[in-house]
C-alpha cells in the first residue's frame, strides 16, 4: 500500500462551486457533465496519478488511465454511504479496476466513527493520507526472493488486508510480475524501454 503525503490540490474556484452542492445531492452529481465536476475529476486522476507514481494506492501495482489496469478514482469512504465527502480530495485516490470493483472494494464500509469533520472520523482502513502506512502494512521477501508478499501489523492493517484481498495469491502473483517487469526493463536504454511498455501498455516516461 502507498504513503501519500498529500490529496489533489484542486482550483479554488471548482472546490467552492462543488462545496455548494447540498450534502445529500453531492453523490448523484458524480456522473455530472458540469464543467466544475469533470475539471475536478480531471484534476483527482492527472495528479493522482503523478503523486502515485501511476500505482495503485492499494495493491501497488502500475495503473493507468487506458491499456493495462485501468486507472479509477475511489472514494476511500464510498459515495454511496458518505454522500457528504463525495468531492473531497483527502477522499479520493487512484485504484485499479481490481482493487475499486465491487467484488472487492465496491461500497465497503470503511470508517468506524464518522465525525462532523471528515479529518476527524475514525477509520477500520489504512487511510494513506491520514496514516503512516509502513506503521501498518509491509512488504516481506516471503518465498519469493524480493518484497511482494504483503503482512499486516495492527489492527487497521490487517482489516485492510482482509477486506481488500491484499493477500490473495492473484495480487501477490502481480506484483513479483511488476517487480521482474521493472527490473528488467532497467537494463535496456530509454528508447527500448518505452517501446516495451507500449507494447504491453504499460506508462512510460
Amino acid at each position: 500500500m502507498l504513503n501519500l503525503d498529500h490529496s489533489a490540490v484542486i482550483p479554488a474556484n471548482i472546490q467552492t462551486a462543488l462545496n455548494q452542492i447540498p450534502d445529500d445531492e453531492k453523490s448523484g452529481r458524480w456522473d455530472s457533465r458540469a464543467n466544475h465536476v469533470v475539471s475536478f475529476k480531471s484534476e483527482i486522476m492527472t495528479q493522482g496519478l503523478e503523486m502515485q507514481g501511476s500505482r495503485c494506492v492499494w495493491c501497488t501495482l502500475e495503473v493507468s488511465e487506458e491499456g493495462h489496469r485501468t486507472a479509477h478514482r475511489d472514494h476511500i469512504a464510498p459515495k454511496g454511504t458518505y454522500g457528504q465527502w463525495t468531492f473531497l480530495p483527502d477522499n479520493l485516490a487512484i485504484a485499479c479496476e481490481y482493487c475499486n470493483g465491487f467484488e472487492v472494494k465496491g461500497e465497503l464500509d470503511t470508517v468506524s466513527v464518522p465525525g462532523a469533520e471528515y479529518s476527524n472520523s475514525e477509520f477500520h482502513i489504512v487511510h494513506p493520507y491520514f496514516d503512516n502506512t509502513e506503521d501498518h502494512i509491509r512488504f516481506v521477501d516471503g518465498d519469493v526472493g524480493f518484497p511482494v508478499v504483503i503482512e499486516g501489523l495492527t489492527d487497521e492493517g490487517l482489516w485492510t488486508i482482509d477486506k481488500m484481498r491484499l493477500d490473495s495469491t492473484q495480487l501477490t502473483k502481480e506484483r513479483a510480475k511488476d517487480f521482474l517487469f521493472a527490473r528488467d526493463t532497467e537494463a535496456l536504454s530509454h528508447g527500448y524501454s518505452d517501446v516495451l511498455k507500449r507494447a504491453v501498455g504499460r506508462p512510460t516516461g
